[in-house]
């Protein structure tokens, strides 16, 4: 059986895929929309690996703000994120499927600081052994 650091260090594994797909895509010129949606996938991933970490439950979703409101109860620096983290809202799935919705090259670049800032704090918080 998995433990839960086996189970985190998958979730950060795939976090820092999805990452590399979003710098891939600013480099090249990707759309907009696919790259926020590895944004958005890899805030996602590594707030669920510090759940798995602290055995928190969470729901199966892509809703950050309950995701972060759970995270927080560990981390209440999270909370700074907050603010930040709401045009991500729409990046997972309404972004994919809704035509009109388009981020703008600024509107991409904030969202790239944002989970780079928010990656480098949780992968303070992780535990080095879920690392890659």
């Amino acid at each position: 059986m998995k433990s839960n650091h086996d189970y985190a260090r998958g979730l950060v594994l795939k976090a820092e895929h999805d990452f590399q797909m979003a710098t891939l895509g600013l480099e090249h010129e990707a759309p907009p929309d696919t790259i926020c949606f590895h944004l958005q996938q890899t805030v996602e991933k590594l707030i669920k690996a510090l759940l798995v970490v602290h055995d928190i439950d969470y729901p199966l979703s892509h809703d950050l703000p309950a995701l972060l409101a759970l995270a927080a109860g560990v981390a209440p620096e999270l909370e700074d994120f907050r603010q930040p983290l709401r045009p991500f809202a729409s990046y997972a799935v309404e972004m994919r499927y809704e035509p009109l919705i388009n981020p703008d090259r600024q509107e991409v670049l904030a969202a790239f600081e944002t989970t780079k800032q928010l990656r480098a704090l949780l992968h303070r918080l992780l535990p080095k052994q879920v690392l890659p």
